[in-house]
């Protein structure tokens, strides 16, 4: 009786497991879907400028209104670029890890980890990306207005637009310093007898055959290790059980 509840609380641990490392990656499928529409729209609305966008002929335009216009090709080109960088990854990872949330099977957890700091680290690239067309986006437009409109409103639109920029930058390491504290959430299990206030200080579960030298990574014993272990059978004396020995009791 007492090995097969221990089989079962294995197989609870194991459910449970799986089921965090399915909700990880659904985590991460989850940001890259965020990634699409802002990519989406920097490419369509880059595109429209660059096809649409009539400039106002000058008869003698200066130096300044020149430069601007062949930068405003330049920046919009950049953004363009850092936008299909940002959908193309976005839209493999959104696949490859709708299929490894499906796939979370017992032999593939040993590779979880390196799994997941693929999608982390290509999902930080996606960022990059983004923020670099952002900041074309930007560029191109104030090379717009400086094309467009004379040169006092040229001045005070660039003003207006750079004075967000340390409002941004603040706002972001704040939140970074006070949500992101670089360190995992430690975390401990305790088991204990029933009706008793006796704890288990430590414990494995199943027999000595079904115990895996990798808990997390699944990787099994090999068959010589697992018949020669087979033959003594697990017990509630067993040292696959290793209790904590109750407290003295108090004399009356």
């Amino acid at each position: 009786m007492l090995v097969a509840e221990k089989q079962l609380l294995d197989a609870n641990l194991r459910n449970d497991l799986q089921s965090l490392r399915r909700l990880e990656i659904k985590m991460l499928v989850s940001r890259y879907q965020t990634a699409i529409p802002a990519a989406t729209l920097i490419v369509g609305f880059t595109f429209t400028s660059i096809v649409e966008l009539d400039y106002v002929e000058y008869h003698h335009p200066t130096a300044a209104q020149e430069l601007c216009e062949r930068l405003f090709y330049v920046f919009t080109s950049v953004a363009l670029a850092g936008s299909l960088y940002a959908m193309a990854v976005s839209s493999i990872a959104i696949m490859l890890g709708q299929r490894l949330a499906v796939q979370a099977t017992a032999s593939l957890s040993s590779k979880h980890g390196q799994n997941v700091e693929e999608l982390a680290h290509k999902f930080v690239c996606v960022l990059v990306s983004l923020l670099v067309s952002l900041i074309g986006v930007v560029a191109a437009s104030i090379c717009a207005i400086w094309v467009k409109a004379e040169g006092s409103i040229s001045v005070l639109a660039s003003a207006l637009t750079f004075t967000i920029f340390p409002l941004m930058v603040w706002s972001v390491v704040t939140m970074n310093l006070r949500l992101n504290d670089g360190e995992d959430e430690p975390g401990s299990l305790s088991l204990y007898a029933n009706g008793k206030k006796a704890a288990f200080g430590e414990f494995r579960i199943g027999d000595s055959a079904s115990i895996p030298v990798d808990i997390e990574g699944g990787l099994m014993k090999y068959k010589d290790e697992m018949n020669a272990e087979s033959q003594s059978k697990a017990n509630e004396r067993s040292a696959l059980l290793k209790c904590v020995p109750p407290p003295p009791s108090k004399p009356r």
